[in-house]
C-alpha cells in the first residue's frame, strides 16, 4: 500500500530579529536604527567638544538650545554646541543630521548616561571624592 504524500510545509518564511551586538546598555535607537555608543575619541576630548557633557548635566537642554552666540567662549549658539556633542557622542555626522530635529530631551538624557558610562567618568569621579576624603581625615 503506497504512503500518501504529506502536505508541503508553508513557503513563507518568518523573520528573525537581528542578534544584539555590543552591550545593549550601550544602545539606543535613533532613526530606527539600533546604535551602539562607544568610548569618545580623543579628538573630540582634545577640542573640548566632549566636555560639554557638563553643561547638559547643569542647565535645561531647552535653555542650552536658547542660549546665543559667544555663550560658551566661542562662535557657537547653544543649538550647534548640542549638535557638536551629538557627533562627539555618536562619531557619526551624517546620522546626527539626519536625525537631529526627531530627538528629545529624553533621548538627550539618555546619550548622557550612556556617554558618561562608557567614558568611565562616574568611576572616575568617585575615585577622586574618596581620594579627597582619605587627605582630609
Amino acid at each position: 500500500m503506497p504512503k500518501q504524500n504529506k502536505e508541503l510545509p508553508p513557503v513563507q518564511q518568518t523573520e528573525k530579529e537581528l542578534p544584539q551586538v555590543g552591550s545593549p546598555e550601550n544602545t539606543i535607537v535613533i532613526g530606527g536604527r539600533l546604535v551602539e555608543i562607544k568610548p569618545t575619541k580623543l579628538r573630540y576630548q582634545r577640542n573640548h567638544t566632549a566636555a560639554f557633557y557638563k553643561m547638559l548635566e547643569l542647565y535645561p537642554l531647552a535653555d542650552i538650545l536658547a542660549m546665543e552666540a559667544g555663550a560658551f567662549g566661542d562662535d557657537r549658539d547653544g543649538d550647534k554646541a548640542v549638535m557638536d556633542w551629538l557627533i562627539a557622542v555618536f562619531d557619526d555626522e551624517a546620522l546626527v543630521l539626519e536625525n537631529y530635529d526627531a530627538m528629545d530631551t529624553g533621548t538627550v538624557e539618555q546619550l548622557l548616561e550612556i556617554f558618561r558610562r562608557v567614558n568611565r567618568i562616574d568611576e572616575k569621579e568617585q575615585k577622586q571624592k574618596n581620594l579627597q576624603t582619605a587627605r582630609q581625615a
